[in-house]
């Protein structure tokens, strides 16, 4: 059978009107265009609308949260379509309904990150709805995919029609100025998306890597700009947003709601898989000693329970089960180490620390750990995002201060002196001229989440 793709065009025109007159408040417009529907050697799919609804148009609509986003109802908060297939004997149809930006040339437009799209598709019975696309940006597509979504288009939902007779799926969308858009008093703003569905037959389609929904943005470095100034906070002009990558790269930077009302941002360290491991960008506790006395084989008593209770409540992350100087993390144990001049190198061992079991949200990097992603003894070879947001970091090529911390510990001690231990120094480098008892540092959460 020849193989035919199909293209359900426009049926909805989404305009997001911005304007501010002492307050910021959003008006959403909508124009209708028509059913377009593309028949099929065997069948029918149909991306339709309700006649007679106005769709979104939001008089007064003030930025607002995605939880508040999430439960906007009525007729002229919410849009429903429809994506029906009518097919006369089984077969495979896979389709992809997209969002595509609307040029804006009338007025200013609002950014991408300003705007939060939700789509939402019923489920038995037809009148309860289930998130499908979690509240996200606009990211345009850098490929076309198989089945015809172009480049610059965002998928919100992907699927294949297999049985015979009619099936159909009911969708909602929300669309919502995000919480910390600031538009100056007097200023208008505007956005627009349409939505297509684009179909072929005889193919399967191939679902989108599936997203941790608490990821609200990816950011990494932009190479095309060939600028020395890399992205290490998410806002740099060298920074570039990007849907859920397959593999992600270390220094990736990732927004993390990490409960229900705090997001937080992280690098990357590590693609496991399955999962991520995160460190926080900035320390997640301030002048804290490693521990309270002048000892370093007894582990880290004093920082590591402040900062496991200072993460307690981040329920989104993964709990980590651990034993300081026995457990195996990316091919290495948790240890201590000596920097060995002559090899600009560490010679390591096992810990005998005296903590027992940890069961957490958060731990600290270890020395094995930083050596993976770059760093060497003394030598500032460490990513620039391992040791921004420090005391005086901009000097060595950060990009942001903060606070009064010169470094962060690690979960490693130096194993001669007994005092003394590892930690980021705010220069880039890893140094082990720290007592325990020092208070000048802070720690930087390590956490695991799902991809």
């Amino acid at each position: 059978m020849k193989k035919r793709k199909i293209i359900l065009p426009i049926a909805m025109f989404l305009l997001l009107i911005v304007a501010t007159i002492g307050v910021t408040f959003a008006a959403f417009t909508f124009t209708k265009e028509g059913t377009v529907e593309n028949t099929l050697e065997t069948g029918t799919v149909t991306l339709t609308y309700t006649e007679g609804k106005t769709g979104i148009m939001l008089n007064e609509a003030y930025p607002m949260s995605d939880e508040r986003g999430k439960m906007l109802t009525g007729e002229n908060n919410v849009f429903d379509f429809t994506v029906q297939a009518n097919l006369s004997r089984t077969m495979s149809i896979g389709y992809e309904v997209t969002a595509v930006k609307i040029p804006i040339t009338d007025m200013t437009p609002l950014l991408d990150n300003e705007v939060k799209l939700y789509l939402e598709r019923a489920v038995d019975p037809d009148t309860t709805y289930s998130e499908i696309f979690a509240p996200s940006n606009f990211i345009p597509r850098e490929e076309q995919t198989e089945i015809g979504s172009p480049i610059g288009s965002m998928i919100l939902d992907s699927g294949t029609f297999t049985q015979a007779g009619t099936t159909i799926h009911n969708y909602r969308l929300r669309m919502w100025v995000d919480e910390s858009t600031e538009i100056p008093s007097g200023e208008a703003r505007k956005y627009g998306i349409k939505i297509n569905v684009y179909a072929k037959q005889d193919i399967f389609a191939t679902p989108e890597p599936p997203k941790n929904k608490n990821i609200s943005n990816i950011w990494k470095y932009d190479e095309t700009t060939n600028s020395s100034t890399f992205c290490v906070t998410g806002e740099e002009v060298t920074c570039k947003e990007i849907e859920a990558p397959e593999t992600y790269e270390p220094g990736t930077i990732i927004k993390y709601k990490v409960n229900d009302t705090e997001e937080k941002y992280f690098h990357v360290m590590f693609d496991e898989g399955d999962t991520l491991t995160l460190q926080q960008r900035e320390n997640t506790v301030n002048q804290v000693a490693w521990y309270a006395a002048a000892d370093n084989t007894k582990g880290p008593l004093t920082i590591l329970p402040t900062l496991e209770e200072a993460t307690v409540g981040w329920t989104n992350v993964l709990n980590q089960k651990y034993t300081l100087g026995t457990t195996i993390f990316k091919d290495n144990f948790y240890t201590g180490c000596m920097f060995v001049n002559a090899s600009n190198s560490y010679k390591c061992v096992i810990n005998t620390y005296t903590m027992g079991e940890r069961i957490a949200k958060a731990r600290m990097i270890s020395v094995q750990e930083a050596q993976l992603l770059g760093c060497t003894p003394i030598a500032k070879t460490c990513p620039i995002w391992m040791y921004n947001y420090l005391e005086k970091s901009t000097d060595y090529g950060g990009t942001v201060n903060q606070g009064s911390d010169w470094g962060y510990w690690t979960s490693s001690v130096d194993t001669s002196p007994s005092t003394h231990l590892w930690g980021m120094s705010y220069r880039g480098d890893m140094v082990n001229n720290g007592y325990t008892s020092m208070t000048g540092n802070g720690a930087r959460a390590v956490v695991k989440i799902n991809k």
